[in-house]
């Protein structure tokens, strides 16, 4: 049964919503070269759910995907958990093309792709430092001792294994998508018969776990170095895309394709609350919408009903409800 399903990270949503309103074709190609890295791991990551919803006992185990849990004054991250009575299994996805060679000497993996070399991390030795910061995690809050497996999954078709191994860690270890559920099988027959824990305490560790869960918070502009200065301001027309639409009587009318929209106006609010800041004021609005009127602006923010401090003139609006209204 899935508990916590895999969404679209902010910070993918964020590079997109940056480089939909920028004019420089450099950083755009920096953030296109970015958003295609990480859609990749994120298609790698959810392409296990195929092999996932086959699982025999589905609907008595709890998966979680995508966790980021605080633990000890900084996170661990977990792709898929799955929690059952008698063991839990951590599956960290890897979606890597090309020829993969994991060097059992010095713990790293290499890819081969188009005659180029280029190291990865050790993909074992992240899990491994993943269950140790769960069976700590599961310690401090007073929940029993689970035995805890690890699997990486590489989940990119045309991705060669090899090793220099000889004692099975890595072959026992790392596995190819299609391998998942006959490993999980041998997971089942390993533990059979051994329960660990109750129901009762699997729902307090997965409600325990989602209601830790951290998403990632990052500073688009700080880590491209961009100016908020510079994005571009406006409502931005669904017909040709471009940043022109004008506040008419009810609608919003673009004066390039004559495409005109009564809500407009909520989209490039989103794109404020997730770029600049999730709280806006009546002038911060007329900037970024580019309205002249304080009334059009401050009818615009009153009818999304939107929580708010302060008083009329110094109201500061919460952007926040229209982020969770897209979830």
């Amino acid at each position: 049964m899935i508990k916590k399903v895999r969404i679209m990270p902010i910070y993918m949503n964020k590079l997109q919503l940056l480089m939909n309103r920028l004019n420089d074709d450099l950083v755009k190609q920096s953030l296109e070269t970015e958003i295609s890295k990480m859609m990749a791991g994120f298609r790698g990551e959810d392409s296990i759910n195929y092999f996932l919803n086959m699982l025999p006992n589905r609907k008595e185990c709890h998966v979680l995907h995508d966790l980021r849990i605080p633990h000890e004054s900084t996170f661990f991250q977990i792709d898929t958990l799955i929690v059952n009575p008698e063991y839990i299994l951590i599956i960290e996805a890897k979606n890597i093309s090309g020829n993969l060679f994991f060097d059992h000497t010095f713990n790293q993996l290499l890819r081969t792709k188009n005659g180029i070399e280029e190291p990865f991390q050790d993909p074992i030795a992240q899990a491994e430092r993943q269950k140790y910061q769960l069976e700590n995690w599961l310690s401090k809050h007073k929940f029993p001792t689970v035995p805890i497996e690890t699997l990486v999954v590489m989940t990119h078709s045309q991705s060669v294994l090899r090793t220099d191994d000889r004692t099975s860690r890595v072959s026992r270890k790392i596995i190819h998508s299609v391998q998942l559920l006959d490993r999980i099988r041998e997971f089942h027959k390993k533990y059979k018969q051994r329960v660990i824990v109750s129901r009762d305490v699997m729902n307090k560790i997965t409600k325990r776990l989602i209601k830790e869960h951290t998403p990632r918070e990052v500073d688009v502009f700080e880590r491209y170095k961009i100016s908020k200065d510079i994005i571009i301001k406006g409502v931005q027309c669904t017909g040709c895309m471009t940043f022109a639409m004008k506040k008419g009587y009810r609608t919003w009318n673009c004066p390039h394709c004559s495409h005109s929209s009564k809500t407009s106006h909520i989209k490039a609010l989103k794109d404020y609350s997730l770029l600049i800041q999730p709280t806006i004021t009546n002038q911060q609005a007329r900037d970024f919408l580019k309205l002249s009127s304080v009334s059009a602006a401050s009818k615009l923010l009153v009818s999304l009903k939107l929580p708010h401090t302060g008083t009329t003139k110094g109201r500061v609006y919460d952007l926040s409800s229209l982020i969770e209204q897209q979830k």
